[in-house]
């Protein structure tokens, strides 16, 4: 790994870090709620074994959901991660449905050892995303209601972990959260004699999140193992401000004309991101065979955005997942050494909507396909799942994700044997 590499990554990293607050990465009308909908986990591997990876402990993978993890890179090791994500989306509700999809950059990040009980990891990956167009017919006052809203939250994110003993370690992350969250309604009138009316919010929110983690690994026999893990993080209080305009308007032709600005306020004050308490579990049989489980809790009661609490409630996810490895060093047999997986995730989201608390519940299928030429991995996912209900008059998402995620292992400071 030379100095070119490095330096490279640090100016796409500055790139993405401007980039990733105009890119739009969901068009769902619950993420209208909250600071959006949120981005559990960015890899396709990930992805493949449901999500609940906090115990997933890979040298060929970084798992910054658990930043105890990064004690599994190996000595001279420098791994580099990217990869991407399309999402195809069917919302229904009990009159219409309506079908959409987006693609979008799903992570930068690296990791490397720096010595035997020193590991480091630093990137980029999305926080929360934003993206809805809602409208609704007000047939009393003869108008169209439209909500709209777009933007997100990005965390760029340093890390560390430190060898305790030989199979205890331990993390930190500590995440700069920056973003913009925009919102919109209208009302427009049939009749041209009422001047229609607009209001535009937008919320900037910046801050550090801190995140720590526990790693406990076992050997049961020569081949197979299990691991432990422990996350949990701060209840962070981030710089919130929102500039809010109120207008009236009219059209002339497809032009908007304003007519009167009948509000103009700027306020500043915290957005409070709650903690959340993660626990994992892997086993590791034979070297074929990984069974994965998490459980993951979060305290969205205690969320607040400029003193609002948008009526959020804690999530629970629970995951699990498989992977299977039919013979990791084969020579004569390409598919052999590629890994197959499959997992399962039922999250009861922090939306809670007529008194229903909304659930997403998904499976996943996925393979690492491993090219020891150049000792990259490619991890393929896809992710089918749903989201919500038709019940008590709400919105039901049916949902296809198809992620992409290269992991390339480099060489981290070996020192020329030749000038």
């Amino acid at each position: 790994m030379n100095k070119k590499i490095l330096i490279g990554f640090l100016v796409l990293l500055s790139i993405l870090s401007i980039s990733s607050q105009a890119q739009e990465s969901s068009h769902s009308p619950y993420s209208r709620f909250g600071v959006g909908d949120l981005n559990n986990q960015y890899s396709s591997y990930f992805n493949a074994l449901g999500g609940g990876v906090s115990a997933v402990y890979s040298s060929k993978h970084i798992n910054n959901s658990n930043p105890a993890t990064y004690t599994a890179f190996k000595p001279n090791s420098f791994l580099f991660s990217t990869g991407g994500s399309f999402n195809a989306l069917r919302i229904s509700n009990n009159n219409l449905s309506h079908t959409d999809n987006i693609t979008s950059l799903s992570h930068i990040i690296l990791g490397c050892r720096l010595n035997s009980k020193t590991f480091a990891s630093a990137g980029l990956v999305p926080y929360s995303s934003i993206g809805y167009n809602l409208s609704n017919y007000d047939y009393a006052n003869n108008a169209n209601l439209i909500y709209t809203g777009n933007g997100g939250l990005s965390k760029v994110y340093f890390g560390g972990a430190y060898l305790l003993a030989k199979n205890l370690s331990v993390g930190a992350n500590a995440s700069y959260i920056f973003g913009g969250l925009n919102r919109s309604k209208r009302l427009e009138f049939n009749d041209e004699a009422f001047f229609n009316s607009r209001s535009n919010s937008l919320t900037n929110i910046t801050g550090v999140k801190y995140d720590i983690g526990a790693l406990y690994t076992a050997e049961i026999n020569d081949q197979d193992n299990f691991t432990l893990a422990f996350t949990t993080s701060n209840s962070a209080d981030l710089q919130a401000s929102r500039n809010t305009l109120s207008e009236t308007f009219a059209y002339n032709g497809i032009l908007e004309v304003v007519k009167d600005t009948s509000l103009n306020y700027y306020e500043k004050g915290t957005a409070v991101l709650p903690k959340h308490m993660q626990l994992g579990f892997t086993y590791k049989k034979d070297k074929k065979w990984l069974f994965v489980l998490d459980y993951l809790s979060q305290d969205w009661s205690d969320y607040r955005l400029l003193g609002e609490s948008d009526s959020l409630k804690n999530s629970v996810r629970i995951s699990s997942g498989l992977e299977y490895t039919p013979e990791f060093n084969s020579i004569s047999n390409f598919w052999k050494r590629c890994k197959y997986r499959f997992g399962v995730s039922l999250n009861k989201t922090p939306l809670d909507i007529n008194n229903t608390q909304i659930e997403d519940k998904n499976i996943s299928i996925g393979i690492g396909i491993p090219v020891k030429k150049n000792n990259t991995i490619y991890d393929l996912s896809v992710v089918i799942g749903q989201r919500g209900t038709l019940l008590n008059n709400l919105i039901q998402e049916e949902y296809i994700q198809l992620s992409l995620s290269v992991s390339f292992d480099g060489i981290w400071f070996v020192e020329r044997k030749y000038d």
